[in-house]
């Protein structure tokens, strides 16, 4: 029934828990952004981060070319170290910022449990499996490598290399028209009704819920084709591979 499977990555794979906001954060960054000699308060840095991502958000959507439109945040870093008399810095800095930042900011990063057991057995089913992450390039990448899950996909969707992100069918199409694949041979395996679920509906492919909630709320009409009410990729095997057995 299903040839290519598509994966949201945070909530669904990976079980993170990130602090990008509070106070304590940004001294922290700030601390370590001064012994890698950038002179910053932290109530400089976030002022400047702050005003800059939005700037750049609320321009990706004057420009209209996606309904739900993406940022690159080095970006953000960059123009924060020009207005701070900081120009020039080379792209290699740039992304050793951004990865600082996300470090420092992790609070908790590990696989769930079923998360490498599903993706095994789908790759000895024959099955294609993909990756549609809303997320930075420069914050994922290194925890795709640190968690073992690079070398599991066939192909991997980052929203700040594509400038748009879900629930955008956008991306999803993207992904589609770029690996070939059959929207009525592909699943969405998400943890987000609307990111991932709507968005799936939305661009023609069915999805699979998985509800990593505590408490499952079912809904009259959901947006979804397939559920694990009590959260488990298992799930994904047990019913979608159970029905292409039945199409034999």
């Amino acid at each position: 029934m299903y040839d290519n499977y598509l994966f949201d990555l945070y909530g669904t794979l990976i079980d993170i828990r990130t602090d990008e906001h509070s106070k304590n954060f940004f001294k922290k960054y700030a601390k370590w952004l001064r012994r890698h000699g950038f002179s910053f308060t932290w109530k400089k840095f976030r002022r400047l981060y702050l005003s800059f991502e939005k700037q750049y958000r609320e321009n990706a959507l004057k420009a209209g070319i996606y309904r739900n439109p993406e940022i690159d945040i080095r970006d953000v870093f960059r123009d924060i170290l020009t207005v701070s008399g900081y120009p020039g810095v080379d792209e290699t800095c740039i992304n050793r910022l951004c990865k600082s930042f996300r470090n420092i900011s992790r609070i908790r990063m590990r696989l769930f449990p079923d998360t490498l057991f599903c993706l095994n057995t789908l790759r000895k089913a024959d099955k294609k499996i993909y990756l549609l992450s809303n997320a930075q390039r420069s914050f994922t990448w290194q925890e795709l490598e640190q968690t073992g899950l690079l070398s599991c996909f066939d192909g991997i969707l980052i929203s700040s290399d594509e400038g748009c992100m879900k629930p955008d069918p956008a991306f999803y199409d993207l992904c589609c028209e770029r690996y070939h694949l059959d929207k009525s041979r592909c699943i969405m395996i998400g943890n987000e009704q609307n990111s991932d679920m709507k968005g799936a509906r939305d661009a023609g492919i069915d999805g699979f819920y998985i509800n990593r909630s505590p408490v499952f709320h079912g809904e009259k009409e959901p947006v979804y084709k397939y559920v694990s009410k009590s959260g488990s990729l298992e799930e994904v095997l047990i019913q979608t591979l159970a029905a292409d057995a039945k199409m034999v």
